[in-house]
């Protein structure tokens, strides 16, 4: 979910001369597994840091463990002291400070990517969900499911908790400021697979809302575009 101080005309500006002079992030590392090529965390701070600070935006990600998972906040701060910020989540594979902190590093790329607008790499889902390249937070959740049931010592999946009405209308909220009606965002969630966005956990509902501010909301309109019955 986007979040934002009370006026942004100042960080909006400057966020838009800042991107005009970004490249995205290059994929200069390669995954053993997959054989493919993708942008580590350093490159991403290279195809930002300069445009950002140009413009007198600086950006802050802090990293907190919940029940959930963890989550990583990205806050863009400009020099008038206007802000934007996004809190994204995931479900490491395990919970020892390995698997956290690639599941921490994971998210600092992907959010950061989406905050400023460059093109995410296909680099989703490292080793903090059990694997180097894969599906964003949201998905990769739901993928580890399995490996739920066969870990002899990881408990089943939590029924989710009943969606309380402040939390529905505040997720409506975010959509209608993207056009989106929450009926299409579930059938296009329901085609992958996924849970409808009120019975997700609340890491999941926030990693799709920030998929659909990113790449993911060209996959949802291709979506929408499909003619009935196919």
């Amino acid at each position: 979910m986007l979040t934002h101080s009370t006026d942004i005309n100042e960080i909006a500006t400057a966020l838009a001369k800042a991107q005009a002079a970004m490249d995205n992030a290059s994929k200069d590392r390669t995954n053993p597994a997959f054989k493919s090529k993708y942008a580590d965390m350093a490159s991403v701070r290279d195809a930002v840091n300069g445009p950002l600070s140009s413009h007198g935006i600086a950006y802050v990600q802090a990293a907190a463990t919940t029940a959930d998972g963890v989550t990583v906040e990205t806050r863009l701060i400009h020099s008038s002291g206007q802000w934007l910020a996004s809190v994204v989540g995931a479900v490491p594979k395990a919970y020892d400070p390995q698997s956290i902190g690639s599941a921490i590093t994971y998210l600092r790329r992907y959010s950061l990517m989406a905050m400023v607008g460059i093109a995410p790499e296909d680099d989703d889902g490292n080793a903090g969900s059990g694997r180097q390249d894969g599906p964003p937070a949201w998905q990769s959740q739901r993928r580890e499911e399995p490996r739920r049931e066969e870990a002899p010592r990881q408990e089943a999946p939590k029924t989710p908790a009943k969606w309380r009405d402040d939390t529905r209308k505040s997720f409506c909220a975010e959509l209608d400021k993207l056009g989106i009606k929450y009926d299409n965002v579930a059938a296009w969630s329901e085609s992958l697979g996924r849970p409808r966005p009120s019975v997700m956990e609340p890491a999941q509902r926030s990693a799709l809302l920030q998929a659909l501010l990113g790449s993911g909301r060209a996959r949802f309109d291709a979506f929408m575009a499909e003619p009935e019955g196919e």
